[in-house]
């Protein structure tokens, strides 16, 4: 289940943990790759060069930009963090951009991710987003790599 809280500053959070049989370097891939994206993201397809300062980008089917952010840090196949600006309607567009972080911790055959999205100064159309959203792409995501098809069609 995921949590929003406070953190000790202003702003708000919401961290999601979801355990995957699959090993840490799939995992990364299925995270940083727009042809694994695309089957458990709602659709969008993510794009960078995955070097800290580059941008990054989802888009959506149609080619209409669904978000975009930058590149942070990142340390395959254990931690990846990006600022994230949702773009996917107008309500969501308005938010200033967050932070996101996602780590993977092997567990044996078993990888445990961490998706934290933090510098939510309050309430916002993102964090509402995210807080009903994540746990779909999550699992999207873990059936992917279990069982090699999508959760859910995409369109």
């Amino acid at each position: 289940m995921g949590t929003t809280e406070r953190a000790a500053a202003p702003a708000l959070r919401h961290v999601q943990q979801i355990h995957i049989r699959t090993a840490p370097e799939r995992l990364w891939q299925a995270i940083t790759r727009g042809a694994d994206t695309r089957l458990y993201f709602y659709g969008t397809q993510v794009e960078s060069s995955w070097r800290a300062g580059q941008p990054l980008t989802y888009h959506n089917a149609d080619g209409t930009l669904a978000a975009e952010g930058t590149v942070i840090e990142a340390d395959p196949p254990r931690k990846l963090v990006h600022t994230f600006s949702a773009l996917w309607d107008e309500t969501v567009a308005a938010d200033p951009p967050h932070r996101v972080t996602w780590t993977i911790e092997a567990m044996g055959d078993v990888c445990r991710l961490t998706v934290e999205h933090e510098g939510f100064e309050d309430e916002t159309a993102t964090l509402r987003s995210v807080q009903g959203g994540l746990s779909v792409i999550l699992d999207g995501l873990k059936t992917l790599l279990e069982t090699g098809k999508p959760l859910m069609q995409t369109h």
